[in-house]
C-alpha cells in the first residue's frame, strides 16, 4: 500500500476574504458527509438531492473541483435512485474530505 493520498487545497485558499468561510467549511466538513451517508443509508434521496446541491454550491464557491465533481456523482445516483452508485460516491467522498482537512492550513 502506498503512503497517505495527497493533501487537497483549495484553489482560493490565498485569497484573504474567503479565509474565514474555508475555515467554517472546514470545521463543519465532517458534519455535511455524516449528513450524506445517512441520507444515502436510509436511501432518502430527495434529502440527498437537497444536500449535494447545497454542498455543491459551497464547494464550487470555496475552490473544490474535485469535491464539486463527486457531489455531482452523488448528485445523480440520488437522482436515479441508484443506491449502490450512491454508496460508491459517498465513499469517494469520505477520503476527499479526509484530504480536504489535512491540506487545510489550520492542519499544518
Amino acid at each position: 500500500m502506498q503512503g497517505a493520498a495527497k493533501p487537497i487545497r483549495s484553489l482560493y485558499e490565498n485569497d484573504p476574504d474567503l479565509e474565514d468561510s474555508l475555515d467554517r467549511f472546514i470545521l463543519g466538513l465532517g458534519e455535511r458527509v455524516d449528513d450524506l451517508q445517512d441520507a444515502v443509508l436510509a436511501q432518502q434521496w430527495a434529502p440527498l438531492i437537497a444536500l449535494t446541491t447545497s454542498f455543491l454550491g459551497i464547494a464550487q464557491r470555496l475552490g473544490y473541483p474535485a469535491l464539486s465533481e463527486v457531489l455531482r456523482e452523488i448528485g445523480s445516483a440520488a437522482e436515479a435512485g441508484d443506491g449502490e452508485g450512491a454508496r460508491k460516491s459517498v465513499g469517494e467522498l469520505t477520503e476527499l474530505a479526509q484530504r480536504i482537512r489535512r491540506g487545510h492550513h489550520t492542519s499544518a
